[in-house]
This record gives C-alpha cells, structure tokens and sequence, in this order.
C-alpha cells in the first residue's frame, strides 16, 4: 500500500481512504489570500473599535454614577452577559463568519477535550487580565489605561520574534512609532484622573492579554470559533463568580445592588454598561477576533489593535468630558501613521519555507 492513500479533501477536512487519522499538519500549507488578508484586517479593525469601547463605558460607571460598584461584580455581570449572548446568538455567529484558511484539517468543531483543554487555557489569562484591567480603569483615566493596555503592541511581536517568527521590517517600523505614541500620550498633561497604581495595573493588564493574544493564535489554529469562544467566556465566567463571592465581599456587592435599585439613573447606567461591555466587547468581538487574528498574524494584529486608545479617546471626550492636550494629539498621530504602515504592508507569506512562519 502506498504512503497515502486516496485522500478524500473538503475545505473542512483530510480523511484518508482507510480511515486512518492524520497528524495535525495538512499536506500542503493553507493559503492566505489577498482577499482574506484584507477581510481580516477590516475585521480586526472593526473589533478594536469595539474593544476601545470597553475603557469609557467602564469608567463611565466608575466616575459618573452615585455609587460605584464593586469591581468584582461588575466583572462577573459582565462575563455572565457575555456567556449568555453566546449560548443565545452563537449560532448566527458562526453562520455567518468565514473559517479562517490556517485552520488545522483535524481542528476540533465541537465541544471536546480540546476545545475545553483551549478554553479553560484563556479563560484564565482573560480572566485575570480583565480583572487586572477594571481596578485599573477604577484608578486612572479612561484614556491614560486605553493606551497602557496597548503595550501589548510590543510585547506580542517581541514573543513572537524571540521564538523565530520572521516579521517584516515594515510592521517593526508600525511596532516602533506605535509605542512611541504610547509613550507621548503618557506624558500628557491634561489627563486628568490618572495615578500610579492604577497605571501599574494597566500595565500589568497588558502583560496578561498578550499572554492571551498569543494562546489565541495557537488554539485559533486547532479549534473553530464557536466551541473556542463558548468554553473560553464559560471558564472566564465561572472563574469570575468564584473570585467574587471567595474574594469580592459578596455582601456589599448585595448593599451596591440595593443602592442601585434606588436610583433609576445608576441602575441605566450599570445596566447599560453591563450589556454593552458583555454583549460586544466580550462576546462579539472575541468570537471575531479568532479568524481575524489567524487571517493577519497576531503581530499584525496588535498595530491595529494599538488604535483603540484613539477610538478610546475620542468617546472619552465625547461622553465623559476628558480632554487631550498636544503630547496626546502627537501621540494620536504616532498611532495613525502605525496603522497606515501595518495596513499597507505585504500580507503574511503563505508559501514561507521557514520552520517557524507568521502565520
């Protein structure tokens, strides 16, 4: 009998003719198309606009509501909702979003020890970073903790060059100004709000989302969006209720709910925010952010991603009144000129003959 038999192919799978399963490597490297290539980067653009909301309506309940609640149960609100968008509209998701070409033939579509091994995975890193990111924004501007969450900028395609992925000096280039303009906004003046501890764990936020971003990338090769997503937002639920009532005095997240039941405007607000937070930037925009991020290399990625203290910005001065003076304008066009230099750079090469590609 020959190496391989007939191999039965689909855009799905690869199933030899005597049932024999196949390691996980396909027999010829998926292709990246052009088309593809731009449809990831309009989706990652679309997803970071999402995610940038994210700081500004959490500092919203923070700053203008009566009463702020408790950090640790606005994020277990907030991945509940999450979870439960998901169960509800998972499917519709999953209808309408293409399957990324890098995904492995033998990548795990349903809900199995794989996707459960991935979920529980960056369920945790997501937690954590989350957490890490909320008592931040409680301590600092909503646009000071945007731009310091965007270290991730650096510190994905850092990884991801220490490990031998070859990177094109166009996105270095995009890489470096991007954190130059993290490090102008910084010093800006007229950020009103911003302390220390709250910019340290901001920091510390990033560290553990580019953890994430980077897992994603490996397990995005191995699973499908849907069981990915749903495990991953179970995990970061559970493990979200667990720390608040083990760690988040239950008992005054019970005196918050009591307050706000009082005071029509705070319950909006909250309620909003919740939603919205739960729904599209917990939701949404992680279930996209898989074939995106597989479409365009998670370096890539992260330029567009260094955007959302732009978008961040301008919803902050637009609803909570915070201003920006000319280190963060400066800052501001640091990230535009990035983001141009990411957007035209060749798309990842498909045929790359390197042990370790970017894609």
């Amino acid at each position: 009998m020959s190496e391989l038999a007939t191999i039965k192919k689909s855009r799905f799978s690869l199933v030899p003719a005597d049932g024999v399963a196949l390691d996980e490597t396909p027999l010829e490297t998926p292709v990246t198309t052009t088309a593809e290539y731009r449809r990831g980067l309009l989706t990652v653009g679309g997803i970071t606009v999402l995610f940038a909301s994210n700081s500004p309506a959490v500092h919203a309940v923070f700053s203008n509501a009566a009463v702020a609640p408790p950090v640790l149960l606005l994020n277990a609100a907030v991945s509940i909702v999450a979870l439960t968008g998901l169960l509800f509209g998972g499917d519709l998701l999953a209808s309408s979003t293409p399957l990324a070409s890098t995904l492995s033939v033998t990548a795990s579509r349903t809900i199995e020890k794989t996707s459960v091994q991935a979920g529980l995975e960056l369920g945790l890193w997501k937690m954590l970073g989350t957490v890490a990111n909320l008592f931040g924004l409680s301590l600092t501007s909503a646009d000071h903790g945007a731009f310091l969450i965007q270290l991730t900028t650096l510190i994905v395609p850092v990884v991801q060059g220490a490990s031998g992925v070859p990177i094109p000096r166009k996105v270095w280039c995009a890489i470096g100004l991007a954190i130059c303009g993290i490090f102008l906004f910084t010093q800006d003046p007229d950020s009103s709000g911003a302390s220390l501890r709250g910019d340290g764990l901001c920091v510390l936020a990033a560290c553990l989302y580019a953890t994430y971003d980077l897992r994603l990338f490996k397990w995005g090769k191995l699973v499908t969006p849907l069981p990915l997503i749903t495990t991953k937002i179970f995990t970061q639920a559970a493990l979200s209720v667990l720390l608040f009532l083990t760690v988040g005095a239950p008992t005054e997240g019970i005196r918050y709910i009591s307050d706000v039941l009082a005071s029509p405007d705070d319950l909006c607000l909250f309620g909003f925010v919740t939603l919205w937070c739960g729904i599209a930037v917990n939701a949404v925009a992680p279930f996209l952010q898989v074939g995106g991020q597989q479409a365009v290399g998670p370096a890539r990625a992260q330029v567009l991603y260094a955007s959302q203290p732009l978008w961040a910005a301008l919803l902050s001065l637009a609803l909570l009144d915070e201003t920006v003076g000319p280190e963060g304008l400066a800052g501001g066009a640091l990230f535009l000129a990035a983001v141009f230099l990411a957007a035209t750079a060749p798309a990842p090469d498909a045929n790359c003959k390197d042990e370790i590609c970017e894609i």
